[in-house]
């Protein structure tokens, strides 16, 4: 069974205007949303985390340790948008990343082989300095 070793890193520029309590009232309930959509997947959590969709700053990035190699399966999902994209990576001879662009009307579940050592997710957003609307996205890793 995995270990995770997951250590989350949210980067947020030195300046940046508070977000008004509208946006944080629907981010709270995409949120809420998102983690209803991710609660029912199935197997051992290896990596999980989710972030801002939109808006300035970085959404979500983190990583952990794959301690046998094997099938995994990875599910994202997304509210607020209509859809997002997030790259699961690997290090390691013919590693190569994984880019999952995604609309937010379902939940995607894909199954990936994933070697033993470190893998990261991230959340890649095509406008990082845009208007912030709540929107919120997230991943999943898990193993049977």
């Amino acid at each position: 069974q995995p270990a995770a070793a997951g250590q989350s890193h949210r980067a947020a520029p030195p300046s940046r205007p508070a977000k008004d309590l509208g946006v944080l009232g629907v981010e709270a309930s995409n949120y809420a949303e998102l983690r209803e959509r991710l609660a029912n997947v199935p197997g051992s959590v290896l990596l999980a985390d989710d972030g801002p969709a939109d808006g300035p700053g970085v959404g979500f990035s983190k990583a952990a340790t794959v301690m046998a190699a094997g099938p995994h399966t990875v599910t994202v999902a997304c509210v607020g948008i209509p859809h997002a994209q997030i790259s699961l990576t690997q290090d390691g001879v013919g590693a190569q990343p994984l880019s999952l662009d995604f609309g937010c009307s379902e939940v995607l579940s894909k199954v990936v082989v994933l070697q033993k050592g470190y893998v990261g997710a991230q959340l890649i957003r095509p406008d990082p300095t845009g208007a912030w609307t709540g929107a919120v996205a997230g991943i999943k890793v898990t193993v049977k």
